[in-house]
């Protein structure tokens, strides 16, 4: 007999929205230097990456990463203020 199981619901957060909302010193956005695509948001002195199928990480500075929209590797320091 089949057990019914409450599905999950993804979290209300969308990616797209934050790009047209001013950024605050505490949620500053990472952009591509070439392509200006988003790579990450600066949450709380730490880089929140966000990547396909759900993969998440919250990693420390510096931070390096490539572009998956053009390939520019891209580097951040601390978050810019």
């Amino acid at each position: 007999m089949p057990t019914h199981l409450p599905s999950r619901q993804a979290a209300p957060t969308s990616w797209s929205g934050a790009a047209k909302t001013k950024p605050t010193t505490s949620d500053a956005e990472w952009r591509c230097t070439r392509c200006d695509k988003l790579l990450g948001v600066y949450r709380d002195g730490r880089m929140h990456l966000r990547f396909a199928r759900g993969h998440e990480y919250f990693v420390g500075f510096p931070v390096q990463a490539n572009c998956r929209g053009c390939g520019t590797l891209n580097q951040a320091s601390g978050p810019t203020r």
